[in-house]
């Protein structure tokens, strides 16, 4: 009796993993661990070392911090079941073997996920709203799954508008943190909070961060968009490498590429320099500049949808090492007595 019922509950518990794991697949956890990662890095790596120096503590913080890291996350997480949602077709042809949509899930049970997805970040997004008494935040937490829902449905079909629209969402999830920061400062001290350079200071690291972000996003959806043409030509989209050619789209990526090497550089060499800091020329060479040499050569000589998937990776990777500088911004602040931006 004893093993009928044993073998009865290991059945169950299989069957419950295989179907969980579509689900689990459907949201690209990977991603979204890097996503929570780079949230926490900005928040307890640059946005809480400038209130130290100031010596302040928020309100709230730890809350401040759950709720913004629980409505980015699921907010990004339905993006991704709604965009599989919508491109069931165009991903039969590029990644025939990875599609759930239609397969081991049907339409109505992804669309009813994505909504669940979208609601937990929505409702937890109105919530740090409330806390911080600023609209404004659940306006944003409202529009951008809007924005990602028409992305998947319409705008990722359309020349640029749809790289666009995921650079600014990027840009988006890391400059709220430091919006809902300096929400909170004005809430603890009034018009006194202005008397000092905290809030410009914040809004130029989460700014920036943020850029660096939005551009990355930008460049790796152009590269994208060279991997999956064929599928994209098929469903007769108007992607960059349709509308203008895979050579054009190439030169395009190296333009953005160079240009965000420039902003990089302008800003590690003049716009925040440290007066004790070692690390950020060598990062900046060794963690940004040699992979983006990487990057050109194998644009140059790319063709296939491998070599595209593999310059995508590689942008994921700086991307990565970019955020990662946090780590050592917290330590340069502590190093510093001085104001971080000059």
């Amino acid at each position: 009796m004893d093993e009928k019922r044993t073998r009865f509950w290991m059945v169950i518990i299989n069957l419950q993993n295989y179907i969980m794991k579509d689900y689990i697949k459907l949201i690209r956890w990977p991603n979204l661990l890097f996503l929570g990662a780079l949230n926490a890095l900005v928040y307890y790596m640059v946005v809480c070392p400038i209130l130290n120096m100031y010596s302040i503590k928020l309100d709230n913080e730890l809350w401040i911090f759950i709720l913004l890291i629980i409505s980015n996350i699921f907010i990004a997480a339905g993006g991704y079941v709604t965009n599989d949602y919508f491109d069931t077709k165009i991903d039969e042809i590029n990644r025939p073997t990875k599609v759930i949509v239609g397969k081991t899930k049907t339409r109505k049970q992804v669309a009813v996920y994505f909504q669940i997805l979208f609601g937990i970040g929505i409702i937890a997004g109105i919530i740090l709203s409330i806390l911080l008494k600023d609209y404004t935040l659940a306006f944003v937490y409202i529009t951008i799954p809007g924005l990602l829902w028409f992305y998947s449905s319409s705008y990722k079909r359309q020349f640029l508008i749809g790289n666009i629209v995921v650079g600014i969402c990027t840009f988006l999830v890391i400059f709220i943190i430091g919006y809902a920061a300096n929400t909170a400062l004005f809430n603890q001290y009034g018009e006194l909070i202005y008397q000092t350079n905290i809030i410009t200071e914040i809004y130029k690291w989460t700014a920036s961060i943020g850029l660096f972000a939005f551009l990355l996003t930008l460049i790796r959806e152009i590269v994208k968009d060279m991997e999956d043409i064929e599928g994209d030509r098929e469903m007769e989209c108007r992607t960059m490498p349709i509308v203008w050619g895979i050579n054009k789209s190439k030169i395009v990526v190296a333009v953005l590429s160079t240009i965000t090497l420039l902003i990089v550089a302008y800003f590690t060499f003049y716009k925040i320099p440290f007066e004790n800091d070692p690390v950020s020329i060598k990062y900046f060479i060794f963690g940004i500049v040699l992979p983006f040499v990487v990057m050109f050569y194998l644009l140059g000589k790319a063709q296939s949808r491998r070599d595209f998937a593999q310059i995508s990776l590689l942008l994921k990777y700086i991307m990565a090492v970019g955020s990662l500088y946090c780590v050592f911004i917290y330590y340069l602040i502590l190093l510093n007595t001085t104001s971080i931006c000059s």
